[in-house]
């Protein structure tokens, strides 16, 4: 089982706490954050200070992964036997890649019907992005969760885009809205599905793991679940990023799961 903080939260697991360094401070105040987060293109998000960073890097899994080159994204997919296909035009995206398989033993895919998917923009991913959920995997198989429905992984740009330019975020492939996590049938019983927006069960503004965390609020067997899956997660830092329902209405629904490159900071919220 990955350990996590999630205990924190009101659920199972234990972890290291999400630190803030002294020298965190002074690096956001030298960008102009004190007064806020910084989202992925590195705005202030006024009223939302949680912006954090590690004091050992060597743990900022998602800030190795968003340092790789096209090339050695996709010899490390080669590496981790995920089979992938190459996309030849995704605008923003820098290593796109659309998934031939499960990414280590979890399906990730829009609700799409299935032909449709082969060829939806939705379904296309910047390849580092695929390597942070490699590792989400290892949390979701530890939770019997083989199946993650998404609202979508890259969002193309408009018509005006700079060509060669690389996004952030959604429009570069590199974040994913999941929205609800299935788990492996037991013989005999009808597979169980965890809905974001259904089960997450938590509060705006509270903080939904580490120190301070609220519990959910009913503590479902569900609610416990996702909670727990989603601080495994921060605890290993495989994203930049983590958004939940927490943090604003338009998250109701689903986590926000980034990797951003160029940045040493993390936020959960």
């Amino acid at each position: 089982m990955v350990k996590s903080s999630a205990q924190a939260a009101g659920v199972r697991g234990s972890g290291p706490h999400l630190l803030r360094a002294a020298v965190a401070m002074a690096t956001l105040v030298a960008i102009g954050l004190a007064g806020g987060s910084a989202d992925a293109r590195g705005r202030v998000l006024k009223g939302k200070g949680h912006v954090k960073m590690l004091p050992d890097k060597d743990k900022n899994v998602a800030m190795r992964y968003a340092a790789l080159s096209p090339a050695e994204c996709t010899a490390e997919l080669g590496r981790r036997d995920i089979a992938f296909t190459p996309v030849e035009k995704a605008p923003g995206v820098s290593a796109p890649v659309r998934l031939a398989g499960p990414v280590g033993g979890v399906s990730y895919h829009t609700e799409a019907p299935e032909h449709a998917r082969a060829t939806s923009p939705f379904e296309v991913f910047d390849c580092r992005l695929v390597l942070a959920l490699s590792d989400f995997s290892k949390v979701l198989v530890s939770h019997d969760i083989d199946e993650v429905t998404m609202f979508s992984a890259w969002r193309p740009p408009g018509k005006g885009w700079e060509e060669g330019h690389a996004g952030r975020r959604h429009p570069g492939g590199l974040a994913m809205d999941a929205k609800a996590f299935a788990k492996k049938a037991a013989p005999g019983k009808a597979r169980v599905w965890l809905d974001v927006e259904k089960d997450f069960h938590g509060k705006l503004g509270a903080a939904p793991c580490g120190p301070g965390a609220q519990a959910p609020m009913p503590a479902s067997p569900g609610a416990r679940e996702l909670r727990s899956v989603i601080c495994e997660a921060a605890d290993q830092h495989f994203f930049s990023s983590i958004l939940t329902p927490n943090y604003d209405r338009a998250h109701r629904n689903h986590f926000h799961l980034e990797v951003t490159p160029d940045v040493e900071w993390y936020l959960v919220r």
